[in-house]
């Protein structure tokens, strides 16, 4: 499974958004760099569970579900905080860049309010284009790859232009720790129309054209703009759609709190609601109930939901093209062999065929496939068929199960 990677400048409520997304405790404070090292945690993907469709309890196994809402284990990670000239060494430096190698996708945390400066310092809210933020962390990505790139460029050259090997190959050796593939890098070249046969004619500036490329198609970028429960914030969120990207307003803190209060039994919200409910009042502080107003009013009925469990969801099922899959031993009582109602769900990209979920089960049971079954309509599948978002499957195999 990829992992999401979170990031952005310094002082933009990354931390607030990974400890929101798995409750892990991080530091947080209001400066820059206070994360120095990368965390990791797991959050959650949240589908719709295909339980109430069958009229079922089900009893999951590998996730979670709520009241017909299943919650899927995903990893995602908090990279320290980027400012410009980081591949240069200011800042914190490449720290950062090692970290993003892992990623897949990459959530860009701005400050949708304008109420931080470029080096992650507090200013005045409004006085700050968080467009320029985005642009930022998309710039020092791209140095980073053309860097890497260049300090092997001569000999790449060399080797291509004497027909040694292909920019294709040389370059896919070069960045394949980078998570770039051939795909990405032929794909690069043809939009740009570089002749790949002439590698030394390109200059910097082509070179950094293409890593921009090679980013854009290697590690897409969702915009979660931040802090939408401060006032003026809508400004900021029309400023970075209008330049073109994906977006999604969040509010962290929002998110962070409504977490911990559920936890605690104070309130019932299970992520990505758009309102939640009280259990007790007469449990909660005077601060606390404030504090819960406050999000309603600013955060709930303004944009519909914190924003939060929509990053993980678009990052995954539209920008990673993942699609939900339920596997069960028994297609009429929809469990395994031990009684476990839809006890699983995988997420597999898409245009997986009935063979991958088998390989994805057990690569025993991938060996062994004969056919799948598809529980709605009870159709034989084969191995190249190719299973849509929401498949309940069940695997015949020469091989059973451990």
């Amino acid at each position: 499974m990829e992992i999401t990677g979170i990031v952005g400048k310094a002082n933009t409520g990354k931390s607030t958004l990974f400890s929101a997304m798995t409750l892990v405790p991080v530091q947080v404070a209001n400066y820059p760099f206070t994360t120095i090292k990368p965390n990791v945690g797991i959050t959650h993907l949240r589908i719709d569970c295909v339980c109430r469709e069958f009229g079922v309890k089900d009893n999951p196994k590998n996730s979670l579900c709520i009241n017909g809402v299943r919650l899927v284990p995903i990893q995602v990670i908090d990279c320290p905080g980027i400012v410009r000239g980081a591949h240069a060494g200011r800042g914190l430096g490449l720290q950062f860049l090692d970290e993003i190698r892992q990623a897949s996708a990459l959530i860009v945390v701005c400050d949708a309010a304008g109420a931080t400066d470029a080096d992650g310092r507090p200013v005045e809210p409004g006085t700050h284009d968080p467009v320029e933020d985005v642009r930022m962390v998309e710039e020092e990505l791209a140095f980073w790859i053309a860097g890497m790139i260049e300090k092997d460029w001569r000999r790449i050259c060399r080797a291509v232009e004497n027909k040694q090997s292909t920019l294709v190959d040389e370059l896919s050796n070069k960045l394949s720790g980078l998570g770039i593939a051939p795909s990405h890098i032929e794909q690069s070249i043809l939009s740009l129309g570089i002749n790949p046969n002439a590698p030394s004619k390109l200059g910097k500036n082509e070179l950094l054209r293409l890593a921009m490329e090679l980013r854009a198609l290697s590690k897409p970028i969702l915009v979660a703009a931040n802090k939408v429960d401060i006032e003026g914030s809508e400004k900021g969120v029309e400023r970075l759609r209008s330049a073109g990207y994906n977006v999604i307003p969040c509010s962290a803190e929002a998110e962070r709190i409504l977490r911990m209060a559920a936890e605690k039994g104070l309130v019932r919200y299970t992520p990505g609601d758009p309102c939640f409910e009280i259990v007790d009042s007469s449990k909660l502080t005077p601060q606390q109930k404030k504090t819960l107003e406050m999000i309603e009013a600013r955060v709930l009925e303004r944009w519909g939901s914190t924003g939060v469990q929509q990053l993980i969801n678009v990052a995954y099922l539209e920008i990673l093209g993942y699609i939900p899959v339920y596997p069960v031993e028994d297609a009429d009582k929809l469990c395994d062999k031990h009684g476990n109602v839809l006890p699983d769900v995988y997420l597999l990209p898409k245009g997986s065929t009935a063979r991958d979920l088998a390989y994805k089960i057990h690569s025993e049971l991938g060996k062994g496939f004969l056919y799948a079954i598809d529980v709605r309509t009870k159709l034989r599948l084969g191995e190249k068929h190719q299973l849509k978002s929401g498949d309940v499957i069940s695997i015949i195999s020469t091989t059973k199960r451990g």
